[in-house]
């Protein structure tokens, strides 16, 4: 195959025609789909925090302040809800054209599977619906696939000016979705180790390790900084102490709230017979949210027994999961198995799709805002809908099918001169899944949203690998045929 990067005319016109291919089919599939539906969507009450955000630029110290501002600078000026709509479209449709380019012109696959698989992508149930929900999985998303892309260029040309980039991209997708902080805090570190003793190893080995040694220690420095930076700066603008949120240790209740014992509040100020006056089981890790926002929960007594929960939070959470860290797994595995309960899937799957009624004072507040009455919203069926509730079969799939998928993908790519990016597919591919299942405390096909771009990904460098050992196969054939030995 010849390589889609060469600069000849004739390669740079393909290369051309390749593009304008692609660009027009995904606005085909977005713009048909903005026909047949637009209709925009409250998940209650995360959206309303976004939206709030969005209007007095007073960020929640639980959800993405980043989002709010988008919202802010682009769609509010113009006091419609269809203006979120197109932003998200538009950021869903780069998205799809940054897999093209992933596969095309990164991982030079032939271009019929790479422009199967940007069509896929755009037509995919997941990110259709999310297009649709004032939500912020559409511009994380778009900031974790810039994330690999970044490092995919830094692993071609080592400059560390591009793993810088890919620390501040990284913290961009992490700020619209705490729930990608694993996965870019992982390709952060382990991709320099790639670049440096592995790739230099092979295609420059007169770099003493040394030089090498030094290079790395210069990459994960960079990581370190950039993140402690973030951290800092983000804890003194919200009053809080530094960290990704201002409420960690409150979200960390929801995780791991089972693995509490009254002997992790010793030296915090609470008493460890708070546990006592909890009236939801802490044994019972499918109520682990609740922990967080029912008044029942171990939040709400933090609350009302100390004058700083949060850091109490943070003292016993961290307790806690150094104590057992085992148990986390533990029970993060047969939270998995909720995806083949078919009772807790439906249940699920109606609170992803926003059946949850805002109430008349958020109706108010965003007509408010946008000029939208959102009254009814929650109980009216669409396609986009309807094609997202209906896809929970192949979410399932893309949450337990994607590691073995990749590792096949990672050995069909592995003898290639592009190694290193077929490994970090798979990294990326990997550390998706390794992340729901250490932090994901609930059954949601809405943290499944990220993982359809590398399941395509990968499955498009199967069939490519397919196709490479067919014609293989019958060339051998063909020499044999014409007297020739086969090579």
């Amino acid at each position: 195959m010849s390589d889609p990067l060469s600069t000849h005319p004739p390669a740079l016109l393909r290369h051309r025609r390749e593009w304008l291919a692609a660009a027009i089919l995904v606005l085909l599939i977005k713009g048909g789909w903005l026909l047949v539906d637009h209709t925009l969507r409250l998940y209650m009450g995360d959206s309303m925090v976004y939206l709030q955000t969005g209007a007095w630029l007073s960020p929640s110290p639980g959800r993405s302040f980043l989002y709010g501002v988008l919202l802010h600078f682009s769609a509010f000026p113009l006091h419609s809800p269809i203006a979120i709509l197109a932003l998200q479209t538009a950021l869903s449709a780069a998205t799809a054209l940054l897999l093209f380019h992933f596969l095309r012109h990164i991982l030079a696959l032939r271009f019929w599977i790479c422009l199967l698989a940007t069509v896929f992508y755009a037509a995919e149930p997941a990110q259709i619906f999310f297009e649709r929900m004032v939500m912020a999985e559409t511009a994380g998303q778009f900031a974790l696939v810039l994330t690999v892309l970044a490092l995919s260029r830094f692993l071609t040309v080592g400059k560390l000016r591009w793993y810088l980039f890919s620390c501040m991209l990284g913290l961009l997708a992490a700020n619209f979705r705490t729930s990608l902080l694993p996965v870019v805090l992982g390709l952060g570190l382990v991709v320099p180790w790639v670049k440096y003793w592995l790739v230099d190893k092979h295609e420059k080995p007169q770099k003493a390790w040394r030089q090498r040694l030094g290079s790395l220690a210069i990459a994960l420095g960079t990581l370190a900084a950039s993140h402690v930076a973030y951290t800092q700066i983000y804890g003194i603008a919200f009053k809080c102490p530094p960290g990704y949120l201002a409420l960690t240790g409150m979200m960390r209740i929801g995780l791991v709230a089972p693995l509490i014992q009254s002997e992790h509040f010793e030296g915090t100020g609470v008493s460890g017979d708070i546990l006592k006056r909890v009236q939801l089981p802490l044994s019972d890790h499918w109520q682990r949210g609740n922990h967080i926002w029912s008044s029942q929960g171990l939040w709400h007594e933090l609350e009302n027994d100390s004058p700083n929960p949060e850091l109490v939070a943070r003292t016993i959470t961290r307790r806690a999961m150094l104590s057992n860290p085992l148990g986390l797994l533990e029970i993060n595995l047969e939270t998995l198995g909720g995806y083949f309960d078919m009772t807790r899937v439906y249940w699920r799957m109606q609170d992803d799709i926003g059946a949850i009624a805002p109430d008349e004072r958020a109706l108010e507040l965003v007509q408010g805002w946008l000029e939208w009455d959102a009254r009814g919203i929650n109980t009216l069926e669409t396609p986009a809908r309807r094609f997202f509730a209906a896809s929970y079969r192949w979410l399932v799939f893309c949450l337990f099918g994607l590691v073995p998928i990749a590792l096949l993908a990672l050995v069909a790519g592995w003898r290639t001169p592009r190694r290193p990016q077929f490994f970090l597919l798979g990294l990326a591919s990997v550390g998706l899944v390794a992340s729901h299942l250490l932090f994901a405390h609930i059954v949601s096909f809405r943290y499944i949203h990220p993982l359809p771009w590398f399941m395509l990904a990968n499955i498009a460098v199967l069939i490519d690998a397919a196709f490479n050992s067919r014609y293989r196969t019958v060339s051998r054939l063909e020499t044999a045929s014409a007297g020739k030995p086969a090579p």
